[in-house]
């Protein structure tokens, strides 16, 4: 007996292929083409927290009508000319910490979904932090009594409930955030939305990170990276440094080859002192083959240029409390506590904008507009990156 199908979406995975991924109650559905079906298989069944069970299947990258039951999922991005842009969407639910995720004004991110399934991009990209329900919510706050900690209930609302308009317009690009950290919402972060062939685990011991990957379209390659855990963004630990050289070392090799501009997604703005593991490691890799890195986790917008490396555009402001304007910038520049002094701006100066919202990459002859939207889908910012620059005018 086939399953309720409750959700259904298409993101590209670690082997850089289309996946289709469902949710359901039972048994898993197959998914149904132009010219084809494709049995899906279960990656996850029904666990304590989470009673859904979670189907996953590859699919060829040229399909279209692509339907699991009576969901239709939009077809693969072949060649994307418009990019949507957009992370740290989730509700904050924590101790003191919280968001009314029942109103729309002071948790925009199902209006913001709704917004940029209006644009019809070709390509979305979300650069991390999903999950923020940590903790129960204050009874007054009915919309969210109850949904909370990692569990299906609060991943359904944190995420799968609001992003619906999403799956049905493009598909996804994932990175993880550190709300998606072991600590915090990790089970359901491997669970439904990392891209690994088989689902990892966490565990109470392990080194809590996954290997980059990478997605290549016509004159575009996405280079993912898991910046998420760190046990403290100050004190650098042995196995930390080894895990990013690591990480960098693969991310440059995903990167050769290349035809086209070439992008860094990670959550943490690499070069920013918040992680100062990263930032340290980061001057003295320089990120060469890159053309852009794009980040989050900095809860504004942020156009960052710097001497000899890679431009930062950081987009944060997905619908999680904001942060100050120019937050990450104020970060670059500072001195480690090992004296070492990180980066220093190129010009255009950096610029900021505290403002819920989502930034639309539009392909141009020489590189890319990018359109600072908010809520309402409202440019309030036009932007231009061409090779080694971010400009705001």
């Amino acid at each position: 007996m086939l399953a309720a199908v409750l959700s259904a979406w298409l993101q590209y995975a670690a082997d850089g292929q289309p996946h289709v991924r469902a949710l359901v109650t039972q048994t898993c559905p197959p998914v149904t083409f132009d010219g084809g079906t494709a049995p899906m298989e279960q990656r996850a069944g029904t666990s304590p927290g989470f009673d859904d069970v979670v189907c996953d299947t590859a699919i060829p990258p040229n399909v279209s009508n692509i339907r699991v039951e009576n969901v239709r999922l939009p077809a693969p991005a072949s060649n994307p000319r418009t990019v949507v842009v957009f992370g740290d969407t989730g509700c904050r639910m924590k101790d003191e910490e919280q968001q009314n995720c029942g109103d729309i004004a002071n948790w925009p991110f199902p209006k913001i979904a709704q917004t940029i399934a209006a644009v019809r991009p070709d390509l979305l990209v979300h650069v991390g932090d999903y999950y923020y329900r940590e903790s129960n919510c204050m009874k007054i706050m009915k919309a969210c009594v109850n949904r909370w900690g990692d569990t299906s209930l609060s991943w359904d609302a944190d995420w799968f409930w609001p992003a619906r308009p999403l799956f049905a317009t493009a598909p996804l690009v994932l990175a993880r955030g550190n709300h998606e950290e072991c600590a915090r919402g990790g089970a359901g972060w491997f669970r439904y939305l990392d891209g690994s062939a088989t689902m990892p685990r966490c565990t109470a011991n392990g080194l809590d990170g996954t290997p980059p990957w990478a997605v290549s379209f016509d004159g575009l390659r996405l280079v993912l990276s898991d910046s998420a855990a760190d046990p403290s963004d100050t004190k650098p630990t042995p196995a930390r440094i080894a895990f990013y050289e690591n990480s960098f070392r693969r991310a440059q090799q995903l990167a050769d080859g290349a035809t086209g501009d070439v992008w860094f997604v990670t959550h943490r703005p690499p070069y920013v002192n918040m992680n100062e593991t990263q930032a340290l490691l980061a001057l003295d890799w320089q990120m060469a083959p890159f053309d852009l890195i794009l980040a989050g986790h900095v809860h504004d917008f942020e156009a960052i240029n710097l001497a000899r490396y890679t431009p930062i555009v950081i987009n944060g402001e997905g619908g999680d409390d904001l942060d100050d304007a120019g937050e990450a910038s104020k970060e670059i520049g500072a001195v480690t506590n090992n004296g070492r002094k990180v980066y220093t701006f190129a010009k255009p100066a950096p610029y900021s904008t505290k403002q819920f919202g989502f930034a639309v990459y539009t392909k141009t002859e020489g590189g890319w507009n990018i359109s600072l939207r908010d809520v309402d889908g409202i440019e309030r910012r036009a932007c231009v990156f061409t090779k080694g620059t971010v400009s705001c005018p």
